[in-house]
């Protein structure tokens, strides 16, 4: 079975927040550069440039529980520049951090075939 966490983060950027956005963006991608079990951090922009879709991709439960340690720093600079959307989570969660989370904009999608190479 596949240990690797993944999941997209889906957002609107915030009216006027474009450049600011940006900075954001860099600062965030080099901190998440730095975490040992990051293994995809990847940021697309529609054609527009008004909505943001993150696909993330950590080793395990342990290093997406890493990064998401860092929220508290790192959470307010991204919340203050995007509304979220939606968080689709694309792997087997145990219940504590399924719960950590789960929130109204997040969807769950539970692996049941294919492959990882």
């Amino acid at each position: 079975m596949n240990t690797d966490i993944t999941w997209t983060v889906e957002g609107t950027i915030k009216a006027g927040k474009k450049d600011q956005f940006l900075v954001v963006m860099q600062q965030l991608i080099a901190a998440a550069k730095n975490e040992v079990g990051t293994i995809m951090y990847e940021w697309t922009l529609s054609d527009d440039e008004s909505s943001v879709h993150i696909n993330e991709r950590y080793i395990n439960e342990d290093a997406a529980k890493a990064h998401l340690a860092q929220w508290d720093t790192n959470g307010p600079l991204f919340l203050d520049v995007v509304d979220v959307t939606r968080i689709t989570v694309f792997s087997e969660l145990n219940d504590d951090f399924k719960a950590a989370l789960a929130g109204p904009n997040t969807v769950f999608m539970n692996p049941v075939g294919g492959f990882t190479k």
